[in-house]
């Protein structure tokens, strides 16, 4: 029996939720030695969370249908309401940097687990 190919989608949105997470924590920093970046860095946030569902949608709905675990819907709904706020309530705060380190690293434990329970499942005999 072979099994399924794992995706690489969850490996994908794993590894931009630890690019977002960089990009959160150094901005402040950069923002404070270049003000003129603020123009080019900030205000994209909106933008950025479109992507950030797309891959959402595209890596979590197979795997749930895989897996059916709820945690990973919980995490990754977590993560986007975190990373929306973030974006559309505290934007240019402390508070829109801390809720978005917290966002990412939700949607990032949602994709490892997802991706985890993926594979498990990919490997268990197929019921008779």
């Amino acid at each position: 029996m072979q099994s399924a190919p794992e995706p690489r989608s969850d490996l994908i949105g794993a590894a931009l939720s630890g690019v977002c997470m960089v990009h959160c924590v150094s901005t402040p920093g950069l923002l404070m030695v270049a003000p003129a970046a603020a123009s080019v860095l900030g205000g994209f946030h909106p933008l950025l969370l479109v992507g950030v569902t797309a891959v959402a949608g595209w890596s979590f709905v197979p795997g749930f249908r895989r897996h059916r675990d709820w945690s990973v819907v919980g995490l990754a709904s977590l993560g986007l309401v975190l990373l929306g706020v973030a974006a559309f309530v505290f934007e240019e705060s402390a508070l829109e940097t801390l809720l978005s380190v917290c966002g990412a690293g939700s949607m990032m434990l949602a994709h490892l687990r997802n991706r985890t329970l993926s594979r498990f499942t990919s490997t268990l005999p197929a019921a008779s």
